[in-house]
């Protein structure tokens, strides 16, 4: 082949179809074999006329991918301008339009050529069919999905931390207060991913500080459960009275440590759980345990996180009042930071999910309360519905009900599975 085909195809559409693109397209025709081109991988500092004229000129095929935005992109247009022209130049047309969306009026340049349609999933396989023979080219073979990036109704753990998003600023301020004050509290609605925060966020940024010496933190975290005190014990590896001890043992016996971060999550379970009547008075049992916690801030620093409809008993309790540099108020993901807890994770696999899709997950996400897990459910049950490396709106939408959508959908599957599991194992 000449220096002149040093591709095999160049594939030319609008940036609200890079989802597509990218994850359907693209990943098919490489999954192939084909040498593939496209405007992300032109070369920096070249003047983008140069640049289309390059790529066309050098690749087999140009792929225009039609859709609305597409046909009003005035970059686009001209990259459509040039691959005709170029057509005319050399008698070969090497154009083929293929067209992504169902009232799409082609030019009539283009109207007048073989193209490809792939508005429905069947069409966009299709499409990649013909593709790769009019290429001579093997077609791709199947490929097994990418592990799910999303945890679904559990919270992230430490080791989950590069997929994520989301809770940058969060972080940042949390990192900062741990390393200047003894006692945190987290207080935030259900459902607002405060546990994620602590296990996927603010762990691991203090295992990776660069204002700090290589492992100086040793982290230690527990939930109250029916025995606060014997879980206390239980997380800092302690016998009966012996928690100051048992803080200079952890960290002799693991250099090369010098503080401890305990981190008490879902701190609500000391007010909820029934502990039965032959054991102490509840309202006892909260004291202790709530002085034990605020003696052991003198030898470690504790992190306390609590949902926030309980804030009238942290009011009511011995922590109160609290310095307001004590405590951190987090507030669901909205905007922005939401929209990168969705796409992120994906991203990083390798996985893109269609911008329809996106708009939706956010509209659906708004109408309900505690949303995030039921995104993240959301999220991991559209995984298995996966079009190569591409997640549509189509998938989410089939996912629903005319009643429900598909968040409420995830949810209604996990309680009809939870409540089969109890079934079985009772």
């Amino acid at each position: 082949m000449t220096n002149a085909q040093q591709h095999d195809v160049f594939v030319s559409y609008a940036l609200t179809d890079t989802a597509w693109v990218k994850g359907y397209l693209l990943d098919g025709l490489e999954a192939a074999g084909l040498r593939c081109h496209h405007e992300a991988a032109f070369e920096l500092g070249v003047p983008r006329l140069i640049a289309f004229e390059r790529a066309i000129t050098s690749s087999r095929r140009t792929v225009l991918v039609i859709s609305n935005a597409y046909l009003t992109d005035g970059v686009a247009q001209f990259a459509t301008l040039l691959a005709q022209t170029y057509g005319l130049e050399t008698a070969t047309w090497p154009v083929i339009p293929l067209l992504l969306e169902a009232d799409v009026r082609l030019p009539t340049g283009l109207s007048m050529l073989v193209g490809l349609e792939a508005i429905t999933a069947e069409e966009q396989s299709a499409a990649i069919v013909r593709l790769c023979a009019a290429l001579q080219h093997p077609l791709p073979a199947a490929e097994p999905l990418p592990a799910c990036p999303y945890p679904g109704l559990r919270p992230y753990t430490e080791h989950e931390a590069k997929h994520f998003f989301g809770r940058r600023v969060e972080i940042d301020d949390l990192v900062q207060r741990i390393e200047r004050q003894a006692l945190l509290f987290i207080i935030g609605p259900s459902g607002s991913g405060k546990s994620s925060l602590i296990n996927a966020g603010v762990v691991p940024a203090l295992h990776h500080q660069r204002s700090a010496p290589p492992g100086q933190w040793l982290i230690r975290t527990m939930r109250p459960g029916p025995d606060p005190q014997q879980s206390l014990r239980g997380a800092l590896e302690a016998g009966e009275g012996q928690l100051a001890a048992a803080i200079h043992n952890l960290l002799h016996q693991n250099p090369p440590a010098q503080r401890l971060l305990l981190v008490v999550d879902q701190f609500e379970e000391l007010f909820t759980i029934d502990r039965g009547e032959e054991q102490k008075p509840l309202q006892q049992q909260q004291q202790e345990f709530i002085a034990t916690l605020g003696a052991l801030t003198r030898r470690c620093t504790v992190v306390i996180s609590m949902r926030a409809d309980f804030y009238d008993q942290l009011m009511n309790s011995a922590f109160w009042p609290l310095l307001p540099g004590q405590r951190i108020e987090i507030a669901p993901l909205r905007g922005v930071a939401l929209e990168d807890a969705i796409v992120r994770p994906a991203r990083d696999v390798g996985v893109y999910l269609e911008s329809r899709l996106v708009d939706r997950l956010l509209t659906d996400a708004a109408r309900e309360s505690g949303a995030l897990p039921l995104l993240q459910e959301t999220l991991r049950l559209l995984w298995q519905r996966l079009e190569r490396r591409f997640l549509a709106l189509h998938a989410y939408v089939e996912l629903g009900t005319a009643e429900q959508s598909g968040l409420a959908v995830a949810l209604a599957r996990h309680a009809d599975a939870v409540l089969a599991d109890r079934a079985l194992t009772a």
